[in-house]
């Protein structure tokens, strides 16, 4: 099989395109042709050897993948030549990868294999992190940062959808989707006192928070009594401190949600989000965006541009892997 390879820990110019042996299948596993990747600029921290979870070189960077099932083992359920969606924690730069039966779920039919590979990590992420983690409820409040990213963008449907009222801050208010019910312009004024006003001088009972830095000391600031901040990402670069006396005086929570620990340690809770997102898309609920594709050998590449702080937008890496 086709691999994308990192030997030793580095940036992406440390990455290498190679021909590997196929790995072999456990009990309980799938093989699947993967027929597209996303990329996420965790794959950077992945090839760094800074990335929290642990792994061994050489590895094979990736968490999300779409493709067809090769062969499906012991495992009930599944078929050769379905088409299903990955969700994992290493090895989906490749055009195979065998996985857990527990990291995949079948392939919404009416989404292409483009926007397929992009949907597992952004769409698990905005329902773990609201509904496990922080038990977002209907008619509460949550506001949502970069809002115009993959997970941003993913957490307003996935809020709204459970019936919350969705609130947008966003330094690109004309891109942000159409599921916040208000949208604020992060460049203009003072963002807690606009979320103030807009909540009747309460605060949000929820904010998701993904780029760190000020915006999430801006969040903080702008949660209710007994709200809870999400943190997911620091897109921003910084990750700043928080003082625990404030969360006492005020009794609010600070949670955090790494959907690459859920796929590792819990697979379960990122697979029942993802088939009730899938679930969801099929009934016309949530709208994945747009993305660009690349081939699969200009994965360090792509990893390069995702890494630059102005980058913008969605890529997915394709393979030519033969289906089932």
């Amino acid at each position: 099989m086709k691999a994308v390879l990192c030997r030793t820990f580095g940036g992406p110019e440390v990455l290498v395109v190679e021909d590997v042996p196929s790995p072999p299948l456990p009990g309980g596993h799938v093989r699947i042709a993967v027929s597209a990747v996303g990329v996420n600029f965790a794959e950077v921290v992945q090839i760094s050897g800074d990335f929290q979870i642990a792994t061994e070189l050489p590895l094979i960077p990736g968490f999300e993948a779409v493709g067809t099932v090769l062969d499906a083992g012991d495992v009930a359920g599944v078929r050769r030549g379905d088409r299903v969606l990955v969700l994992t924690c290493w090895g989906v730069y490749a055009d195979e990868v065998v996985v857990p039966a527990s990291q995949i779920v079948l392939a919404p039919a009416g989404l292409d294999d483009a926007r397929a590979a992009a949907f597992p990590v952004a769409y698990a992420t905005a329902h773990v992190a609201l509904l496990h983690r922080a038990g977002l409820k209907p008619h509460e409040t949550v506001v949502v940062h970069a809002p115009t990213g993959n997970v941003g963008r993913a957490a307003l449907q996935v809020a709204d959808r459970v019936g919350a009222r969705v609130i947008a801050v966003s330094r690109r208010p004309d891109d942000v989707h159409t599921s916040a019910h208000e949208v604020l312009d992060a460049r203009e004024g003072d963002v807690v006192e606009r979320v103030r006003a807009l909540t009747g001088g309460r605060g949000a009972d929820v904010v998701l928070e993904l780029v760190g830095g000020d915006s999430a000391r801006q969040g903080l600031e702008c949660l209710a009594w007994e709200g809870r901040l999400l943190t997911v990402g620091f897109a921003g670069g910084e990750i700043p401190d928080v003082s625990l006396l404030d969360l006492l005086i005020r009794n609010v929570a600070v949670i955090g949600e790494d959907i690459a620990g859920y796929a590792v340690r819990d697979p379960q809770v990122a697979r029942r989000a993802l088939l009730d997102c899938v679930r969801w898309f099929e009934q016309g609920d949530l709208e994945p965006g747009p993305v660009a594709t690349r081939p699969l050998e200009h994965a360090a590449a792509v990893l390069t541009e995702i890494g630059a702080p102005a980058h913008a937008g969605k890529i997915v890496l394709t393979t030519d892997a033969r289906h089932a």
